[in-house]
């Protein structure tokens, strides 16, 4: 095993830190959470609630990329909840669970790498609370270390 493989394998065993980015990982969530779509739909606004009928499944839309102009192909829910429902004023309430206030978080900044630190100014928790649950053996809402 050549010496680049090594520190490879042992970067991916190695513990979170402070300083280390997190991220909804979708694609372990859409493998993991056979609901993830009606889980989701929890999470649209009253406006958009009413509109998704989540037993039709999953129905995608073309979406451009406001930064590259490339059109791409996106889950409709995914699309309304990130660029509407979750840029609402209330989205992230004060008393929240830390896991659904991070899953929250990273909906309402179109899922953009934080570290711990970061995510505790943002929704008011410690840091080493937020690095301790995040980075323990179980993935809360598809949220891991990038």
């Amino acid at each position: 095993m050549t010496e680049q493989k090594i520190s490879e394998k042992m970067s991916s065993f190695s513990r979170p830190m402070i300083s280390t980015m997190f991220h909804i990982d979708f694609e372990w969530l859409m493998e993991n959470d056979q609901n993830w779509h009606i889980s989701l739909s929890g999470y649209l606004c009253e406006k958009h609630r009413m509109f998704f009928d989540t037993t039709k499944g999953h129905q995608m839309i073309d979406s451009i990329n406001p930064k590259t102009g490339e059109v791409i192909q996106t889950d409709q829910l995914m699309d309304i909840l990130m660029n509407h429902c979750a840029k609402q004023d209330n989205f992230i309430p004060p008393n929240g669970t830390l896991t659904d206030s991070v899953f929250r978080l990273f909906l309402s900044n179109g899922n953009q790498p934080l570290n711990a630190e970061e995510i505790g100014k943002i929704i008011n928790r410690s840091p080493e609370t937020i690095l301790k649950t995040l980075s323990g053996p179980r993935i809360y809402k598809g949220i891991k270390p990038l």
